[in-house]
């Protein structure tokens, strides 16, 4: 019997839904999960783990006594490392442009610049042993934003898996990780895919696959509008700013949630043919839409993708 539930965390929408099995409670326990993981990991909460990391950036490392959250900073700065549009020291461009809340604004480009300067990787410093990390400048702040919800939601499956569900689908802020069976019974799903000019038209296409993590980023999520110009919440680590491309969204799909969440975010900077090839490199695959609905997928979907009729 289907059940589902919906919550507000992660600043967000979330929906969890169990097609078969599971034991009672274990809804309750999945948001006590998300809670807790917030409560760590979130940029905005002034009581959270990652806050006092920034708080101390120049001053002193900070203890983590969770190991998986040290080990999961550690992975988002090898990724940042590697130059190829993730990056999670641009937490102080996040809160200077303020994308998603009222009072974001375009800032000036010297203000941008100057923000640019504190959001080098090579300047955090992780202590495996005694489990610390020091971003080393002070105005560095850790945004894990383009990597915590996809970790989180394999924590969750891990949860699903030890509570016997075998089938269901969690949903992070659009975020999902199809467990298991789909509500026909069986290991195959059918992921309508949106269409990023409009959000509430009719799907775009429609993907079938194998349990999987699926993550879409797009310029729709998030944005503010001045002067005519759409400003969208993905901002580019080269230049301070939003991503100045064709892309409109990205959707990736992985055997881990946190390795879609990562290349969602390479793939919208990079485009193709560069992310696309970062993409299938990583044994992962993505569908790639520009601003004029053109649709590329990587090889392993040229099979299992099915553009909606007029597209």
């Amino acid at each position: 019997m289907t059940t589902s539930i919906e919550f507000d965390g992660l600043g967000a929408k979330n929906t969890l839904t169990i097609y078969e099995g599971g034991e009672t409670g274990t809804f309750d326990k999945s948001i006590a999960l998300v809670s807790a993981y917030a409560k760590l990991l979130s940029f905005y909460d002034e009581h959270s783990l990652l806050t006092q990391i920034n708080q101390q950036a120049g001053i002193a490392p900070v203890h983590i006594p969770v190991r998986p959250i040290f080990n999961l900073i550690a992975r988002a700065v090898a990724w940042s490392k590697r130059g190829l549009g993730y990056n999670a020291l641009i937490g102080p461009l996040v809160g200077l442009w303020h994308i998603g809340f009222d009072d974001a604004s375009v800032p000036s480009s010297d203000r941008i610049k100057a923000r640019l300067a504190l959001t080098d990787p090579d300047k955090v410093i992780l202590d495996s042993e005694a489990q610390t990390v020091f971003l080393s400048e002070p105005g560095m702040s850790l945004d894990l934003g383009g990597i915590a919800k996809g970790f989180i939601i394999d924590e969750m499956g891990k949860l699903w898996q030890q509570r016997g569900v075998t089938g269901g689908l969690i949903d992070l802020a659009g975020n999902q990780l199809l467990f298991g069976n789909s509500e026909q019974g069986v290991p195959l799903w059918q992921v309508p895919i949106t269409d990023p000019r409009e959000p509430g038209n009719p799907p775009i296409a429609t993907l079938t696959t194998s349990p999987k993590a699926v993550v879409t980023t797009g310029i729709y999520f998030r944005h503010f509008d001045r002067r005519g110009h759409v400003y969208h919440h993905l901002l580019d680590p080269e230049t301070g700013s939003p991503v100045d491309s064709d892309m409109a969204s990205i959707t990736v799909v992985a055997d881990s949630a946190e390795k879609a969440d990562v290349l969602s975010s390479v793939g919208f900077y990079a485009g193709i043919p560069a992310g696309f090839d970062v993409i299938e490199d990583e044994a992962a695959e993505a569908i790639f839409i520009t601003k004029a609905t053109q649709i590329t997928q990587t090889s392993g979907l040229r099979e299992t993708l099915m553009p909606t009729m007029g597209h």
